[in-house]
């Protein structure tokens, strides 16, 4: 069993294909059978290795924007995203508060320490 590597002329996209060896004895030659099994990476050359299930791949079922039916789709995802939003504001607003008062005790800090160093110069 070897590796086989095609590179796509057209597109460059190196394939690569598991070839083993099978005896045809009609026409008393051997043969390859291949098997995909990925291709090549053409950024980083990593080999990506295929699903292993044969054909293209099915559509995703998402309505497109020209179908009305597709209505009721996009709304339900309007609506999860600003519920995501009024979540994250609220959670801002808690985050702006506790900031607040940290900010405020380190004022208090600094003034309780500010007037220390006076009192032991002064």
């Amino acid at each position: 069993m070897s590796v086989v590597r095609y590179v796509n002329k057209k597109t460059g996209r190196v394939s690569l294909y598991e070839s083993t060896s099978h005896y045809d004895p009609v026409a008393k030659q051997s043969r390859p059978i291949r098997k995909y099994i990925g291709y090549e990476d053409p950024v980083t050359g990593e080999f990506v290795q295929s699903s292993g299930k044969p054909g293209r791949k099915a559509k995703r079922n998402e309505p497109d924007a020209a179908n009305p039916s597709g209505n009721a789709y996009y709304k339900g995802k309007y609506e999860q995203a600003l519920a995501e939003l009024e979540t994250q504001r609220k959670e801002n607003q808690e985050l702006r508060k506790e900031i607040r008062a940290l900010s405020d005790q380190i004022d208090s800090m600094r003034k309780a320490a500010n007037a220390f160093i006076r009192a032991i110069n002064g």
